[in-house]
């Protein structure tokens, strides 16, 4: 064992600095044993995937030999919650600990970001509304006091004030070194102190928007670190098809000529661009609500033209020539979405998105995420399915890596049921409708409400959910009707025996222990819609292949979004509480028997009155 090693295997002993500094600690074998496996990593500058299930204690695992190697680190995670805390708390509670400093630096995308040019040049407009004026002064004089312009310290939340767009800058509109405020601005200040940091806490979004800058040469967000230490893993593949595709939309067009307006306005418009602009624009509108592609090409090359011609006269107009440059290279890929990608469309006239993406995120994320000189530690509590990292090294684009699984303390036996009725295999029907939603009453007034109803389809929480609320007797939060995710959730919490109705924005990412939550009811096995556009060129792809589209894409998908879901219940040692999963299929189909492996190892039962018994004790 080298000294690295060494000392991270004494910080979790019980002479070690976290005994001493953190008296509520407790050595777990599992956390120490992740631990050693990433130091061992970034030592031998190689790639590892890790399992670590819930309340293993993987975000000290990890972070341990972050602030004891002598590294450059990258940190990143799926959401800006875990991101925060990993920053605010996590962090300086370890440094302390274990008595060393580290410079660190938290790096989110540029719409978290204040753009000061942006505030100003809006309120110095005289058309905006009252109420605009009013929350762009409350911006300002909040931005007077900020330390790093994060719009989360803002008291409200400007974009669902309809201010956001007016205060952010996007990478097209931002001006970078060249204007005014480059030397005060708040995004630009958080990445030179990235650039300096020896650990970076981002998010994957961000972590895969540079890698496609850097594969396009473009520039880049990040320099290059040694470690590339990456949570909530399981959520790459989904994120990477965004990143290494194109969503094309009417905003980003109308963006682009208010951008372009605002320019002409400033300089004067004495070359009469402005007319012939507004003439050809409203041609290129036309043929994109006609989704006439080819003609909306030819209406942009004749804008581009345009503007290419004055590209001379400043700055600015160059500027906005390059970003109608890649508008244009955006619409060829829609039209023609090339070998590997796959392109539709979504959304009626007046919403349409053309969308192109990756087939498979493997081949594209080893060609651009993997392919640098660094250590890479990809952690999740759900990489697996059916005990195998397969499916996982597939999607991710590993063709070798080193495995690790670490099972959760918790004893799944004494603390959960599971609820796998047989009497509801077809839920899809108007009575089958209504037998589901009999059947989740039933559950809910066993619980006392303290539940998760979580649906696989938006058109069933619309059937479902209204009813519960007209029968329950608690709060029944609705996702979509009251109010943000963050507002549902903290109404949840304080209320002890709420339920709350949610699709999959609810199945991830979301940490509730305590009495709160005893149920989470899921309708359905989370299976995809074999019509949705992408899966249905993977399934074809892999069929192509010799493969079998069920057996080695719907299944473990399905799988791997079930074990999330299920994961919501237990989140600490003293949970107790019931899963129920109301799919009659799984005893019916060949497949229920591997979802079951999947599951947490607690008593499973198809009777009611177990699920009964089990509350009635809880309560005693």
């Amino acid at each position: 064992m080298t000294d690295f090693l060494a000392q991270i295997e004494h910080d979790f002993s019980a002479q070690g600095a976290l005994c001493r500094a953190m008296p509520a600690y407790r050595l777990r074998e599992e956390q120490l044993r992740l631990a050693l496996a990433i130091g061992d990593t970034m030592q031998a500058g190689d790639t590892l995937l890790a399992e670590a299930e819930t309340g293993t204690g993987k975000t000290l695992a990890y972070l341990i030999p972050a602030l004891r190697a002598e590294l450059r680190i990258v940190i990143s995670t799926h959401t800006k919650a875990l991101q925060d805390q990993l920053v605010h708390r996590d962090l300086p509670a370890i440094q302390e600990a274990l008595g060393v400093r580290r410079r660190i630096a938290l790096l989110k995308g540029r719409v978290n970001y204040l753009c000061p040019q942006r505030l100003d040049a809006h309120l110095a407009q005289q058309n905006i509304a009252l109420w605009e004026r009013q929350a762009l002064l409350k911006v300002r004089r909040w931005a007077a006091t900020s330390r790093d312009g994060d719009l989360s310290g803002l008291a409200f939340d400007p974009f669902a004030r309809g201010i956001g767009a007016m205060i952010t800058a996007t990478a097209e509109q931002c001006k970078g070194s060249k204007c005014a405020e480059f030397d005060h601005c708040p995004l630009m200040q958080a990445r030179r102190k990235a650039q300096s940091a020896d650990i970076v806490v981002t998010n994957h979004s961000l972590l895969l928007a540079d890698a496609a800058l850097k594969s396009g040469d473009f520039g880049e967000v990040l320099p290059e670190f040694d470690v590339y230490i990456l949570d909530e893993a399981h959520a790459l593949p989904s994120l990477a098809c965004q990143h290494f595709g194109v969503t094309l939309t009417q905003k980003r067009f109308v963006q682009w000529f208010n951008d372009m307006q605002a320019i002409l306005d400033e300089l004067g418009d004495e070359m009469g661009l402005k007319t012939r602009l507004n003439a050809l624009f409203e041609q290129v509108m036309r043929c994109y609500h006609a989704n006439a592609l080819p003609e909306v090409a030819e209406g942009w090359r004749e804008i581009m033209a345009l503007v290419e011609e004055r590209a001379e006269r400043s700055e600015d107009i160059e500027r906005m020539h390059a970003r109608a440059m890649q508008i244009d290279g955006e619409v060829a890929m829609v039209m023609e979405p090339g070998r590997g990608y796959v392109g539709w469309s979504e959304g009626d006239a007046d919403g349409r998105r053309h969308i192109v993406a990756p087939v498979e995120t493997g081949p594209v994320l080893s060609q651009h995420m993997w392919n640098r000189s660094a250590a890479f530690v990809l952690l999740s509590a759900t990489l697996r399915v059916s005990g195998s990292f397969e499916y996982a090294r597939q999607r991710l684009g590993f063709e070798k890596a080193r495995e690790t699984f670490h099972p959760s303390p918790f004893d799944y036996r004494s603390q959960a049921l599971i609820y796998l009725p047989r009497h509801l295999s077809d839920t899809r029907s108007s009575e089958g409708m209504e037998r589901l939603s009999n059947e989740m009453e039933a559950l809910l007034r066993a619980s006392g409400g303290r539940a998760f109803v979580l649906f696989t389809a938006w058109e069933t929480l619309r059937a479902i959910a209204p009813r519960l609320k007209q029968r329950l007797p608690w709060q029944v939060l609705i996702q979509g009707e009251s109010g943000s995710r963050d507002a549902i959730l903290d109404a949840f919490r304080t209320d002890t025996h709420s339920v709350l109705c949610g699709t999959r924005s609810f199945w991830e990412g979301v940490d509730v222990p305590g009495e709160s939550l005893s149920l989470v009811i899921i309708d359905r096995m989370p299976f995809a819609s074999p019509g949705e556009p992408l899966l249905k060129a993977r399934l074809r792809h892999c069929e192509e292949q010799g493969g079998k589209p069920f057996v080695d894409i719907q299944l473990p998908e399905a799988i791997a979004v079930l074990r999330q879901g299920v994961g919501r219940l237990i989140r600490s040692e003293h949970d107790r509480g019931v899963i129920a999963l109301l799919d009659s299929r799984l005893y019916q189909r060949s497949y229920g028997r591997e979802v079951v492996r999947n599951l947490p190892p607690a008593p499973i039962t198809a009777s009611f009155s177990d699920v009964e018994r089990f509350f009635a004790k809880q309560g005693d």
